[in-house]
Formats: C-alpha cells, structure tokens, sequence
C-alpha cells in the first residue's frame, strides 16, 4: 500500500534570471518567478507519516534558497566558457559575452537551466535525502507551464 503528500505552495519559489543558449526568444536574459511542487509516495512511518509536511516543506525551501534572487549559469553546458576572476564571472557562449558580479551567480551542474533540469536538480537533491520513497518534482515558470521529473 502506497501514500501520497503534495506540497503545492506559493512559499516554496525562487526568483532567477537566466538565458538558453542559442533559443530563438530566450538566448536573451531574462527572469522567472519559479513555483516549485513536490509529490512524494511510499508507505507510513511510525508516525503516520509517508514525510512530515513541515519538513518536507523545509527541505524544499533549502534546496531552493540558494536559486533564489540569483542568476543561473549552468557550469556543464556545451560551448559556454565560464572565468572567474576576482569579484567578477565572465561568461562566452558562441554569440554573446556576460560579465557578472560573482556574487549574483548560482552555478549549477547543468547543460542547461531549463525548468526541466531545474526540476531535475531539485529531484536529486531530495531523493538524496529520501532515498526510498517515491518523488515527483514540479517547477513551474508561470501558472500555465511547468516541468516535472522523476524517476
């Protein structure tokens, strides 16, 4: 038998500004407000609980502090070069050169910062905690789009 929590609210989000490399409208910088939603399933613990709602809630909120009022710069993407030096990143992709304050940037282990790696990113970092219990990440960039993952 298998039990299912959703945490679906308006607290766990992040703002961020990102580009896709080489997309025809977002190659551009530009920014979303991020919803982040967390379906997780598996059998009761001693408590009742398949995970407590408050911690569950926190873990998110942990996960996504560090994104949040940030820009996303994926460090495993193909055909970017990324230099930090001093307070300052530089960033080259084929057509277009970044100059950052170190301090604004989130690097991640990404090819790309899209909602579905984003999704992805927070999966691993949960499933890392809760390595036996069924998760299914949602991040949305808007009300009527969103990425899920699981596996």
């Amino acid at each position: 038998m298998s039990y299912k929590i959703i945490v679906n609210e308006s607290k766990v989000k992040f703002s961020a500004c990102h580009f896709l490399k080489e997309h025809p409208k977002c190659s551009r910088l530009h920014g979303h407000n991020y919803y982040v939603s967390v379906e997780v399933s598996g059998p009761l613990d001693e408590n009742y609980f398949v995970i407590d709602f408050m911690e569950l809630k926190n873990q998110l909120k942990a996960i996504v502090e560090p994104l949040d009022h940030y820009i996303l710069v994926p460090t495993k993407a193909p055909d970017i070069s990324i230099t930090e030096e001093g307070d300052s990143v530089e960033i080259l992709t084929s057509n277009k050169r970044y100059v950052f304050p170190s301090s604004d940037v989130s690097f991640l282990p990404l090819p790309a910062t899209t909602s579905e790696l984003l999704a992805k990113h927070i999966y691993v970092q949960l499933k890392e905690k809760y390595p036996n219990i069924q998760i299914l990440v949602k991040v949305g960039e808007s009300k009527s789009t969103m990425a899920t993952y699981q596996e």
